[in-house]
């Protein structure tokens, strides 16, 4: 199927959607796996967040780059 007849939620990404949502099948040049990951798409990205540490996890994740970057940085900065 040629990129113009797929759904817009299975079109891989041209940046990081920020702040906005992704869908599990989605991927980015930004992607990072989470540990163990084989798939390199959204639902395995360490900046999306699908609630998959809670009961029940999204159909629709929130992409949390850069943010997740400046966090994380913070956390581990003593200076």
């Amino acid at each position: 199927m040629s990129e113009i007849g797929r759904r817009r939620q299975d079109q891989p990404l041209l940046a990081p959607n920020s702040g906005g949502n992704v869908w599990p099948d989605q991927s980015c040049p930004a992607i990072v796996p989470r540990g163990g990951a084989v798939e390199r798409t959204c639902w395995y990205c360490v900046y999306a967040d699908f609630h998959l540490d809670r009961h029940r996890a999204l159909d629709v994740g929130i992409c949390e780059w850069p943010d997740k970057i400046v966090r994380e940085d913070k956390k581990g900065n003593s200076g």
